[in-house]
């Protein structure tokens, strides 16, 4: 037989399947970048970027009013402090900013500080769901404050409802805050198991045991003191911070603490 030869049809419209941006991607890889000679590779990079870019780049009937996209830590990274955010998996997350309940609740005489606080809940829900977790900063510049007023805030939700927020800070155990660590430890003097404690405060089981083991060494250590010390002083020979160890002090039973002098 013959070589296959193209239908009419075919001759005019099948160039069109290339007029596409994954089209002007290879051409871009292989004339501009060298890859000439790696279609394959060319290819794959094409598929990836396209991927992204449907990712983050939503059309209107995708996003109900009211309605943000924005990139958020992906979750189970850790934390960065050897290297920034840039150099972090970013997700794509769909955030509520405005639903119609909030312009009820701030009618019906709810302050701006109540609603405000329930924006902020609801949006750090939100990106969790979605596998990410914004930061403070992120979620200051999406309801207009400081990062210093957001950590405040959601400090006094944590205190007003007992819930830790899932932000970056605490998921991934880089916020210097020491709520939710001895919240931890606090659960597990309860009598809750890790997997419980780690569920309930965002956390992962990994962090938790880290946490009480941090607690135990405080709590065994002081027990074969003599005489109480400052918690400076205790901070310093366990190599853990002064805010921390008082704390944690708080938390261990009377009985196990040495007499003060």
């Amino acid at each position: 037989m013959g070589a296959h030869r193209k239908t009419a049809r075919e001759a005019t419209y099948g160039p069109q399947r290339h007029l596409t941006l994954k089209s002007r991607l290879f051409v871009l890889l292989r004339d501009e970048l060298g890859l000439g000679r790696q279609p394959k590779i060319a290819q794959l990079l094409c598929d990836e970027i396209v991927s992204l870019v449907d990712e983050c780049f939503v059309t209107e009937d995708q996003l109900r009013l009211g309605q943000v996209l924005v990139l958020a830590p992906e979750a189970g990274q850790g934390n960065s402090f050897r290297f920034g955010l840039d150099q972090l998996r970013m997700r794509p997350v769909r955030l509520t900013l405005l639903v119609p309940e909030d312009i009820a609740a701030l009618a019906a005489g709810k302050s701006h500080l109540e609603v405000r606080m329930t924006r902020m809940a609801r949006m750090v829900h939100e990106a969790f769901d979605q596998g990410a977790c914004l930061t403070t900063s992120q979620l200051g510049l999406l309801v207009g404050m400081s990062p210093a007023t957001v950590a405040s805030q959601i400090h006094r939700y944590h205190e007003e409802h007992g819930e830790f927020l899932p932000l970056r800070g605490i998921v991934e155990d880089c916020s210097s805050a020491t709520t939710h660590k001895v919240e931890i430890v606090r659960l597990h003097l309860e009598g809750l198991a890790t997997s419980e404690i780690a569920e309930k405060t965002h956390h992962s089981p990994k962090s938790v045991e880290r946490y009480l083991r941090r607690f135990n060494q405080v709590r065994e250590f002081v027990r074969y003191l003599d005489k109480a010390l400052e918690p400076a002083v205790v901070a310093r020979i366990l190599g853990i911070g002064e805010k921390l160890t008082r704390s944690y002090l708080e938390l261990i039973p009377a009985d196990e603490l040495p007499a003060e002098e």
